[in-house]
């Protein structure tokens, strides 16, 4: 059962700060949860602090959730927390397939930005 309707994952990484913003907003409006994920929490609440200061709101309540793409385990972990995993974690075609295997696994969606066409092929 998943605990989030969406998850950032890679949401220290520069797409990510913009996910968060974007995602705060929505989140709102449409009464979602939402967390997010990444390697490194002190990264991940910092990322928090500025998309915070950009959209005039507190996110320093938002779930946490530490994971690694070379570590199935926790992805598998992030993947079964989540309806939707937001994947901003590239270049996709290193870090691409192991996220989408995990949501296939968990039984959760995954919607990612990727442009690169060895990963999309």
């Amino acid at each position: 059962m998943s605990r989030y309707d969406l998850v950032i994952y890679g949401a220290s990484g520069f797409t990510g700060q913009y996910v968060i913003e974007f995602l705060h907003k929505a989140a709102v409006e449409h009464n979602l949860s939402w967390a997010v994920a990444g390697r490194d929490e002190g990264r991940l609440k910092a990322a928090l602090a500025r998309a915070g200061a950009v959209v005039a709101a507190d996110l320093s309540r938002v779930a946490t959730i530490i994971c690694d793409s070379s570590d199935t385990s926790s992805l598998l972990a992030m993947a079964s927390q989540a309806k939707v995993v937001l994947n901003c974690v590239g270049p996709y075609r290193f870090y691409g397939e192991p996220v989408v295997e995990a949501c296939v696994e968990a039984g959760s969606h995954h919607v990612d930005i990727s442009g690169e066409p060895q990963y999309l092929e």
